[in-house]
């Protein structure tokens, strides 16, 4: 009662929210409905995966909980088998209450945003005795303005693109950067990162400031591939944890998860008219995605072993695979790019190791490839014939980009080095710049 008499109203009771029910999936369910490797392909992991359904049909029925199957399953109601299976622990009266009140009361998304909380990484400080190796993961160049991306641990360093020289470190990354792209026009790097088994981090920069613009998270395991579309709308991001996600440049937004891989994703690209994404991965396919939809159309399973790398040609007509079975395999590809449209044109041996990456040059002519062997050739894309052998390397060069329209060739070591060639002759022009 106020002082007049008057009495005040109750507040209204609390309407359940998203986050209590994901908080008991994630006490009983992700066992086996997390994203990697679900059970009926049903994904408890967000609002967004568990109104999409899986294999059953659409778990849940907006303001009838009694006719929904996720009820039904929890409670082991009309013939369903109680969830969770087997000897797990059930859930309680109250849970199964707060999953019940949530579904009568709407089903309505989180009021707030899941926030992904990675997991803390506790290891030995152990001091090392001698000066670690900065080791060069991957490289990538921008035309404008005429810089290269080096991808180590934590950071990535940009460098001109015709001399070497440093221009600024982009720090701040958790885990290995393990891939890196740049907008077409140079204005944004996108970087791929993260700690495996625990989660992925991808990171939008604003080249000329030097500033990250958002971090992206979503992933359960670290990254190794990313790519940012032609026309700069969209970026793509694949993990060890077997899933593809698209997200909005602009906003950050997450826009689709494509799920079809059953290895890591290893190598994205987008052909340059935007509409179709081309992914490989360690279960050794080869797969083509619409990216307005996320809808896969085609897979090709050529590959005797794990793919590490794909490329479109400029013009979008071919796609270019290669991996641990040490080929590299060239692909007719229609516009639609539908199933038994998309022609094997070549397969080539390549080197005497796996494959660790495969790059078009701008003008689509060659073909630029380093491998476990420690070697490094470009090749004629067209027929996929060798035109120059690089001299033995001292490391493994998973980072190779090519630069200056193509004349130049920039390869980074696991031993940290940074080297420059002629792409016409093979030849060093730059010495090596160590870290």
């Amino acid at each position: 009662m106020t002082a007049g008499g008057v009495g005040l109203a109750a507040p209204p009771p609390t309407l359940p929210d998203f986050s209590e029910v994901a908080a008991i999936f994630k006490k009983h369910c992700l066992d086996c409905h997390a994203a990697q490797d679900p059970e009926k392909n049903l994904v408890l992991e967000t609002f967004d995966t568990l109104m999409r359904g899986g294999d059953s049909g659409k778990p849940v029925i907006a303001r009838h909980a009694s006719d929904s199957l996720l009820v039904k399953s929890i409670e082991g109601r009309d013939g369903k088998k109680l969830m969770p299976p087997g000897k797990r622990a059930k859930l309680t009266p109250r849970e199964i209450s707060i999953v019940r009140g949530w579904i009568d009361a709407g089903a309505s998304a989180p009021s707030q945003p899941a926030a992904v909380s990675p997991r803390d990484l506790h290891t030995p400080k152990i001091a090392p005795k001698g000066q670690p190796r900065r080791a060069i993961h991957a490289l990538a160049h921008a035309a404008e303005p005429g810089l290269v991306a080096v991808a180590r641990y934590g950071e990535v360093e940009l460098v001109h693109g015709a001399t070497g020289a440093p221009v600024r470190t982009l720090t701040g990354h958790r885990g290995h950067v393990n891939s890196a792209a740049f907008s077409r026009d140079g204005k944004l790097l996108a970087t791929a990162a993260g700690e495996p088994g625990l989660f992925g981090e991808a990171r939008l920069w604003d080249v000329a400031k030097g500033e990250c613009i958002r971090t992206l998270e979503g992933h359960t395991d670290a990254l190794y591939a990313i790519a940012i579309s032609p026309d700069g709308r969209t970026l793509a991001t694949g993990s060890y944890d077997q899933r593809i996600k698209l997200w909005s440049v602009a906003s950050g937004a997450e826009l689709r998860t494509l799920s079809g891989h059953s290895g890591a994703i290893f190598g994205l690209a987008f052909r340059p008219d935007n509409q179709v994404l081309a992914s490989v991965s360690a279960d050794r396919t080869l797969k083509l995605w619409d990216v307005a939809t996320g809808r896969r159309l085609d897979t090709r399973p050529e590959a005797l072993k794990d793919l590490h790398a794909v490329a479109f040609s400029p013009d979008g007509r071919r796609v270019f695979t290669a991996g641990v079975d040490n080929r590299i395999r060239a692909y007719a590809v229609s516009d639609s790019a539908l199933d038994g449209t998309n022609e094997l044109l070549e397969s080539r041996f390549a080197h005497e190791g796996p494959i660790l990456a495969l790059i078009a040059s701008p003008d689509g002519a060659s073909l630029l490839s380093s491998a476990e062997d420690r070697t490094v050739k470009v090749w004629n894309a067209d027929k996929l014939t060798e035109r120059v052998l690089l001299d033995p390397q001292p490391d493994l060069a998973p980072g190779v980009t090519f630069a200056a329209g193509g004349r130049s060739i920039v390869l980074g070591r696991l031993d940290g080095t940074l080297q420059f060639y002629d792409a016409a002759t093979g030849k060093a022009v730059i010495n090596t710049r160590k870290p």
